[in-house]
């Protein structure tokens, strides 16, 4: 394992030496590191033209963590279109909704979604499928056909529905892991199919069978979430329980870990959530939505939103043990996507996404302030990569 320097070492390893007469009057590295500190992300890659000891400080991974460090507030990525409605586009920004990075696409390319520092494209015409890494420019390519075990055994790809792509980041490895997800179609007994692939070096060798869930989850991009590579899903048994106001807590959510690749226990939900008095008079379907969330690692089950949006955290699973941290209190709200949290600032603000804008809400003062307005099908993350590593990549 590479010795890690200590703090300061980096600065003083570059610092000028005081018999060079040519570095009178020069600002002291040390100073000019924690100058650099305090400067926006996006600046700081324009000065690393330079010269070539500023583009080595500001390339250096202990740099980037300092300056991550000072700079708590999250980044977003975020996809849209070009003028012409034909590329996608994927756009790094910061909580101002000033645009940091734009990442560019080819033709025929469509950005499916993104999560945590990787963004799923898909190709039209070819059906290709591949993971991109801005940061590190890196390519994963996912095989099309199915693993070899369900080949065996009969199974047909065009039997199966769009796949669904669900990705994480093994602690132990570093490496990627993704589990596919391959609705059946057709109507007869047999049941969707489940694989899973590890990803290295831009490539991947191919899927493995995977055995079901224990329990039926609802296919919803609102209902499942990856958190410290372990996918999470909301349950059928525990959608219509709120849906009906009646029911039990038992197997509210199932679990894929990405590392062992098996399925966890099933998760109980919050036993109070069921019976609220305050939902009385609003017992339309959108009062009923419940959803799954990832603030700041911690899985929430997110129900409103009307007249409250109410924040479930999990605090142990083994035991089903939910605690509502956060209940926001909105108006009548009558459309099909759910608001959605995004992200729990360290000033105890909300960042979600209502609709085609993205908002804060300050539960302090029960207050909304409009970030941006997005487009109505657009995908909107937290990302978690660092924008000091991100360069210009064409995909």
């Amino acid at each position: 394992m590479a010795s890690q320097e200590p703090p300061g070492a980096l600065s003083r390893r570059m610092a000028p030496t005081p018999a060079d007469p040519s570095n009178a009057g020069t600002l002291p590295m040390d100073a000019l590191y924690e100058v650099l500190l305090h400067l926006p992300a996006k600046e700081l890659c324009r000065l690393r033209t330079i010269c070539k000891p500023w583009r080595v400080l500001l390339s250096e991974p202990q740099f980037a963590v300092a300056h991550a460090a000072r700079c708590p507030d999250p980044l977003l990525i975020a996809s849209y279109k070009d003028n012409t409605d034909h590329v996608s586009l994927v756009c790094i920004m910061d909580m101002s909704g000033h645009i940091l990075k734009r990442v560019g696409g080819k033709e025929g390319d469509v950005v499916m979604s993104m999560s945590f520092d990787l963004v799923y494209v898909k190709t039209i015409d070819s059906g290709s499928i591949r993971l991109l890494n801005p940061a590190t420019r890196a390519v994963y390519h996912l095989p099309h056909k199915l693993a070899e075990e369900h080949m065996t055994r009969g199974f047909k790809l065009d039997d199966y529905g769009e796949p669904v792509y669900l990705f994480g980041q093994v602690a132990s490895t570093g490496g990627y892991k993704v589990l596919r997800m391959l609705p059946y179609r057709r109507r007869d007994n047999r049941k969707d199919l489940f694989e899973i692939c590890t990803i290295n070096c831009g490539s991947c060798v191919q899927w493995r069978g995977r055995q079901g869930p224990p329990k039926a989850f609802v296919w919803n991009e609102w209902t499942r979430v990856v958190i410290g590579g372990v996918v999470y899903f909301l349950t059928v048994d525990a959608y219509f329980a709120v849906l009906n106001s009646r029911g039990t807590e038992q197997s509210w959510i199932v679990s894929f870990d990405l590392e062992a690749e098996e399925w966890r226990p099933s998760i109980k939900g919050p036993s109070s959530l069921v019976e609220d008095e305050r939902l009385n008079g609003y017992r339309g379907s959108s009062s009923k939505q419940l959803t799954l969330a990832n603030l700041n690692s911690f899985l929430v089950i997110v129900h409103g939103p009307t007249p409250y949006m109410d924040l479930w955290f999990l605090m142990d699973s083994d035991k089903g043990l939910w605690i509502k941290n956060l209940s926001v209190q909105i108006e009548r709200y009558e459309h099909i996507l759910p608001i959605h949290p995004l992200a729990l600032l360290d000033d105890g603000k909300i960042v979600m996404r209502c609709m085609d804008m993205l908002q804060i809400h300050d539960p302090r003062t029960n207050t909304f302030s409009n970030l941006m307005k997005l487009s109505p099908f657009s995908g909107i993350s937290i990302y978690t990569g660092n924008l000091l590593s991100v360069t210009g990549v064409n995909y």
